[in-house]
């Protein structure tokens, strides 16, 4: 009998990895922006292991109840539902700081960087085995930037990037970050979340300029 593995988001340089690493596995992906409606949990509970590694990038421009409800309160309710007591749990975390040479931020600006840390705060609390995988942007092979966004919003990260204003990773160097090792038992730092204007929508660029300024 195969092993099962969960894939929560539909990332495709994630998946890939994945597919990669797990070849013999039976892999189930379930889309972020769909969790309130999956309804046969029984087919799919007690996999081998969970990757968490998705994002509603459209939730910048909803109300703050309905951003909070997709990005954290139904995937920690899927997750919940999903885990079993031997499962294995990856989350797929931002920095907390795009530049590690700066000090230490008090504010959080970006919808983004607080759901993330927001769901990874949960997770921590709930579950032991958890591996967290903090990933500034990505660099493709060619070392374009791999991130969600227009060509517009890449240029500009890939100008960041090139002055050192924000950090980066090659995507071929985090492989093994994948992979299940002997830490699952380390335990992790939950982030003193204090934001400000997350309650006003805005584009996905605009999320992303605050986050660089308050970084």
């Amino acid at each position: 009998m195969k092993k099962k593995i969960i894939i929560l988001g539909r990332s495709q340089k994630f998946i890939s990895i994945i597919k990669s690493l797990y070849i013999d596995h039976e892999i189930n992906i379930f889309s972020w922006r769909k969790l309130e409606k999956y309804k046969n949990y029984r087919f799919y509970k007690d996999p081998n292991i969970i990757f968490v590694c998705g994002y509603d990038f459209n939730s910048q421009m909803y109300d703050y109840t309905k951003y909070y409800r997709i990005n954290v309160l139904f995937p920690l309710k899927f997750i919940n539902r999903m885990c079993g007591k031997n499962t294995f749990l990856f989350y797929i975390d931002t920095v907390s700081k795009l530049n590690k040479k700066k000090n230490n931020k008090n504010l959080i600006f970006s919808r983004y960087e607080f759901a993330k840390k927001k769901l990874r705060n949960e997770l921590i609390k709930k579950f032991n085995k958890i591996q967290i995988i903090e990933l500034p942007p990505l660099l493709d092979k060619n070392f374009d930037v791999n991130i969600f966004g227009s060509k517009f919003t890449k240029i500009i990260f890939k100008f960041l990037i090139s002055i050192k204003l924000i950090n980066s990773i090659n995507l071929q160097n985090i492989k093994k970050k994948f992979l299940i090792k002997s830490n699952f038992n380390k335990k992790y730092k939950s982030y003193n979340l204090h934001t400000l204007l997350l309650n006003i929508p805005r584009p996905l660029f605009i999320d992303r300029f605050l986050r660089i300024i308050s970084d």
